[in-house]
C-alpha cells in the first residue's frame, strides 16, 4: 500500500512539474548537433550517458512517463522499430521525465515485449524546461549529424508506413 501511495504521489509531482513548465517553456523548433551531444542522464543502472555516444547514428528521442497512456501504447511499436533497423545506425533513446528509478524499473518489468532500447531518466523534469516538452510523449528524430529532422507530439505507431518511411529517408541521408 505505501508503494501504491509513493508512486501516485510522484505521479501527481511530476504532472504538476509538467502542468508548470508547460506554460512557461518555449517550443523546440530548432536544436543543434552541439544541443544534443551536451545531453546526459543516468540510466536505470544509475551510469550516466551522454548522448555523445551516439553520433554518427539516426537518434529517435523520445520522451515519456509510465502514467502516461500514449506513452505506454507507443511502447511495443518502438521496439519492432528498433528490431526493423537493427542492422543500420539508428537508436533510440527513451527519456523516462520525472519519475524516479524505482517507478520506471518495476514498470519496465512489466513492459511485453520487453524494451532493449536505452531507457534513461530525468528524475527532476529538466527536460521540460531545457528541451521545451510542452507534453508527453515527445519525440525528436535526429540525423547523423546531429541535426533535428522532426519534432514529433503525441502518440503514434511507430513500425507503420509514414514512420517507418521517416527513418529510411533519414538513414539515406
Amino acid at each position: 500500500m505505501r508503494h501504491l501511495v509513493r508512486m501516485l504521489s510522484q505521479s501527481l509531482k511530476t504532472l504538476s512539474l509538467a502542468a508548470a513548465i508547460s506554460f512557461a517553456a518555449a517550443p523546440v523548433t530548432q536544436a543543434s548537433s552541439e544541443q544534443l551531444y551536451q545531453l546526459s542522464f543516468p540510466g536505470i543502472d544509475n551510469q550516466q550517458v551522454s548522448l555523445a555516444q551516439y553520433r554518427g547514428k539516426v537518434v529517435l528521442l523520445n520522451f515519456w512517463a509510465t502514467w502516461c497512456p500514449p506513452c505506454i501504447k507507443e511502447m511495443p511499436s518502438m521496439q519492432r522499430l528498433r528490431d526493423h533497423f537493427a542492422a543500420d545506425d539508428f537508436e533510440i533513446v527513451a527519456i523516462n521525465a520525472g519519475e524516479s528509478e524505482t517507478a520506471v524499473s518495476a514498470f519496465l518489468m512489466e513492459m511485453e515485449p520487453p524494451l532493449t532500447f536505452p531507457i534513461l531518466l530525468d528524475e527532476n523534469g529538466h527536460s521540460f524546461k531545457d528541451l521545451g516538452i510542452r507534453g508527453l510523449p515527445m519525440s525528436f528524430l535526429f540525423d547523423r549529424r546531429g541535426n533535428l529532422v522532426k519534432t514529433i507530439m503525441g502518440g503514434r505507431e511507430w513500425d507503420e508506413g509514414p514512420s517507418v518511411q521517416l527513418i529510411k529517408e533519414t538513414l539515406q541521408q
